[in-house]
């Protein structure tokens, strides 16, 4: 184990061990797949102390989130109002409170995988992260972040610091169901988050962005044969056209946890579900998290 009293002393640590180092938070992940014995560590870095990667703030029409964050404290925050309230729709469901108490953002991000809460969210927000080493730092988004299953593009020698997007304006929706086995505590049979952008006037869609923690492969991906079914249309006028072309466009497969015909028709609920509610916040109702 090797405890980093600073930044600079994680970064020059990485940079000089770059083979068999895994990095850890609060473990609620990574230690369960040490005791599953798919991974073995040869080193372990522990990120707890560095207190400058936990926060979530506002700045020049962005909200970054540190990477140490957990989620307790990202829907804690004011900075996550009444127009986050996606996030709040994710803990409701993400675990119990020893789950959600350590759970970190940036560790949600770097594990990688279709039970990765979070994912769907952060790509209909289109964010980035922000990615740090010795050398400097570079931004990618997490639509090309998250490369495959368990895998990113995060180099040996780099650290993930930050997560961020665009704030959401006034015409502006974000979204997120989850189904599993039970209501809490669960990893996703189907999870969706759904970003909308409406023409209060017209009824017209400007924008629709959606993601599944699974859409053609094992990752959590963006949907976009559906989103241009529904861009420049009236969400009432398309709703089940939009629905249909889902169906077509997932392809989801059976597991020892459910078959592929339920994740389908569980996928059309949710999404529709998910639509509605973004329509139903843009409307002005309150919606009860």
């Amino acid at each position: 184990m090797f405890v980093p009293e600073n930044v600079g002393d994680l970064l020059q640590f990485l940079d000089t061990h770059q083979t068999g180092v895994h990095l850890i938070a609060n473990g609620t992940d990574l230690i369960n797949r040490i005791q599953r014995k798919q991974i073995t560590p040869k080193t372990l870095v522990d990120l707890t102390g560095l207190h400058e990667f936990n926060y979530v703030k506002k700045e020049n029409g962005m909200v970054k989130i540190g990477a140490l964050t957990t989620v307790s404290e990202l829907i804690a925050s004011p900075i996550i109002d009444q127009r986050y309230d996606v996030f709040r729709e994710v803990a409701m469901k993400f675990g119990g409170p020893s789950i959600i108490n350590m759970a970190t953002v940036g560790g949600n991000i770097c594990s990688a995988s279709s039970s990765e809460d979070l994912l769907p969210v952060l790509l209909v927000l289109e964010a980035h992260v922000r990615l740090r080493s010795i050398g400097g730092e570079r931004t990618v988004s997490v639509e090309e972040f998250v490369t495959g299953k368990r895998t990113t593009r995060l180099r040996p020698n780099e650290v993930l610091v930050e997560t961020r997007f665009p704030e959401l304006d006034v015409d502006s929706a974000c979204s997120f169901e989850k189904v599993g086995m039970r209501n809490s505590l669960i990893i996703a049979f189907v999870n969706c988050a759904v970003y909308l952008r409406l023409n209060k006037q017209s009824g017209i869609v400007d924008d629709a962005r959606i993601a599944f923690n699974r859409v053609s492969g094992k990752i959590p991906q963006r949907a976009r044969q559906t989103e241009n079914r529904l861009k420049n249309k009236k969400l009432n006028e398309v709703l089940a056209d939009t629905t249909a072309k889902l169906r077509s466009e997932l392809k989801l497969t059976s597991d020892f946890r459910v078959s592929e015909k339920y994740r389908m028709d569980v996928a059309s609920a949710i999404f529709k579900r998910a639509l509605l509610r973004c329509a139903r916040k843009l409307s002005g109702e309150k919606i009860i998290v």
